[in-house]
């Protein structure tokens, strides 16, 4: 009797123990820490910090106050305060002309031993060779097992944001969350430039031409030179771009480049390799001869080719609604008198209009390494940023931003600001920028909710007061020339041209992808450098076709058919 009373009593015991340890929260099973220590995640914390280790690439976003770095900075102390997180960089590079990218490919092709996770934001080549490596675990049922409502409820907006990552039924990263239309392009011209010219926004390519031709021969910045241009471009990279975007030039004739588009027999088409092609290509061959156009545009990326707007150097560039914030106040430290304006994206013969856009709210991918002690580290960390900052409740610790001085300063009346210029007393530790510490985060900008960016901004653009906290910060801390620049986007909504390929690269794109993306932009270039015909193009399709182009097409297609 005594004997079966003792079993009874540490069943019993163990029972509690286990019911007292479970919440409704996701996820309170024991992890373990850096020591193979147990470690809960009770209440939002781990009991005993654990550690994720990363690897990091810093850009133009990354902007530190005096003495902090992106292994300490106000973001690691507060993760590590808050969740019980503590993050390792193994290695920090400086993000240019693809270091990080570079550096990644390297630690792949060498098979070196990847950190617990690796956030990924460029080109579905990297992706793949991440995935292939078969360094990183499917993540399907860590999202859910402790992904929150709020980022379960984004995922949930598309089907196909899975669709890059997913090898069979497996689901190999975490997409970072983005503001839908964020990327989408609209027409910023400098507004000046246009009052003193007397001249008119155009709404065609026609008129577009009209303006650059002003813009290059009547000295709208008023030195007396001729050193001007009408369209800041850099095509280094591509000729459907993130900035200093020319697509549009091909969308006006009725194609995308660098995509595959949806025909009208319902298959998918290389957008290089459409008819429409050849005549996007003719008319920037006239762009370029008539001076409207850099000479150096091959040569310049995104960000360089963007240097002659805000160089003060060119009039008209394309790109997305959030130029006001970065890089246009650059313009406005060389050229402290301009103004500039966004405008809709102007037709082309026949009336077309197209910019790419439309596909679904990522930009980026966690993935999560098969070794790591703490796999859902990654999550809690994710599903923190968007409890918190994604769309902050009155009265919360982060109504008014992440850090006080970082990325926001409250003045006397109660109200915000990120302006550093008027107020830099407020920002200590910095100079000319803020430092928004949600800009160095694991998942690039903490965590953002699709649907809010561009609902708020319309509300915002068409004079309604901002009510909610984050409609507040909006406000205070963005140009209202940004806010006018998303009502633009979603205006014109209708021109938007998706890429309907969202599949992992191809048999055929692994090996032939290099060779034909060469071919195209080689050949795109000679044409509108004039040191090829504008019929060498069709040769040009022909040679694409018959070095893996074809079967290419082929493959995607059958994966067009087995997903649609």
């Amino acid at each position: 009797m005594k004997k079966w009373l003792s079993v009874l009593l540490v069943l019993s015991f163990m029972i509690a123990i286990a019911a007292c340890s479970g919440n409704n929260n996701p996820g309170n099973e024991p992890a373990q820490t850096e020591e193979g220590n147990a470690a809960e995640f009770v209440d939002g914390k781990y009991t005993t910090p654990v550690t994720l280790s990363t690897v990091w690439g810093l850009n133009y976003t990354s902007i530190f106050k005096e003495g902090e770095t992106i292994e300490d900075n106000v973001h690691t102390r507060v993760i590590k305060e808050r969740l019980g997180i503590e993050i390792k960089y193994n290695w920090v590079v400086t993000d240019t002309n693809d270091a990080y990218k570079t550096k990644l490919r390297l630690m792949i092709s060498s098979g070196e031993e990847m950190p617990d996770i690796v956030s990924f934001r460029g080109d579905l080549e990297t992706v793949n060779m991440l995935i292939d490596s078969g360094q990183f675990m499917p993540v399907g049922d860590l999202v859910d097992k402790y992904a929150n409502d709020t980022y379960k409820a984004g995922l949930e907006l598309d089907p196909t944001i899975w669709l890059p990552i997913s090898r069979g039924e497996d689901k190999m990263a975490l997409p970072i969350l983005d503001y839908a239309y964020n990327g989408d392009k609209v027409m910023w011209i400098r507004e000046d430039w246009l009052a003193k010219l007397n001249l008119k926004a155009p709404t065609t390519l026609a008129e577009m031409e009209t303006v650059m031709e002003a813009f290059v021969k009547n000295d709208p910045d008023d030195d007396g030179k001729a050193n001007t241009l009408g369209l800041a471009t850099g095509f280094k990279n591509g000729f459907s771009n993130w900035m200093t975007d020319i697509g549009f030039v091909f969308g006006a004739h009725g194609t995308m480049p660098n995509q595959w588009n949806l025909t009208a027999d319902g298959t998918l088409e290389h957008g290089s390799i459409n008819p429409a092609a050849k005549a996007a290509l003719s008319k920037l061959k006239e762009w370029l001869d008539k001076g409207y156009i850099s000479q150096d545009s091959a040569l310049l990326d995104e960000t360089t080719g963007a240097e002659l707007f805000t160089k003060g150097e060119a009039g008209i560039t394309f790109g997305p609604n959030w130029l006001p914030a970065w890089p246009f106040p650059d313009l406005l430290n060389n050229v402290p008198t301009a103004k500039y304006k966004a405008y809709p994206i102007p037709s082309g013969p026949d009336s077309k209009i197209g910019s790419a856009g439309g596909n679904p709210p990522t930009n980026g991918y966690v993935f999560i390494n098969k070794n790591a002690k703490n796999p859902e580290a990654i999550v809690h960390y994710y599903n923190w940023f968007f409890d918190n900052t994604a769309n902050p409740q009155p009265g919360s610790e982060f109504e008014k931003g992440f850090a006080e001085g970082y990325d926001y300063a409250t003045l006397p009346d109660g109200s915000i600001t990120a302006d550093i210029a008027k107020y830099p007393d407020l920002f200590p530790g910095l100079k000319d920028q803020t430092a928004p510490p949600l800009y160095y985060t694991l998942t690039y900008e903490g965590a953002r909710i699709p649907t809010l960016y561009a609902e708020t901004h319309v509300k915002l653009a068409g004079g309604a007061e901002p009510v909610t906290p984050y409609e507040k910060q909006e406000f205070n801390t963005r140009l209202k020339e940004n806010t006018d620049a998303m009502k633009v986007v979603m205006d014109q909504n209708s021109i938007r041209m998706k890429n309907y390929y969202m599949g992992p690269l191809t048999e055929t794109m692994q090996s032939k992808n290099e060779l034909l993306n060469k071919l195209l932009n080689e050949t795109f270039n000679k044409i509108i450098y004039g040191q090829q015909p504008v019929d060498s193009f069709d040769t040009m399709v022909e040679n694409w076709k018959k070095s893996g182009g074809e079967q290419i097409t082929k493959e995607v297609n059958d994966w067009y058919n087995s997903v649609k």
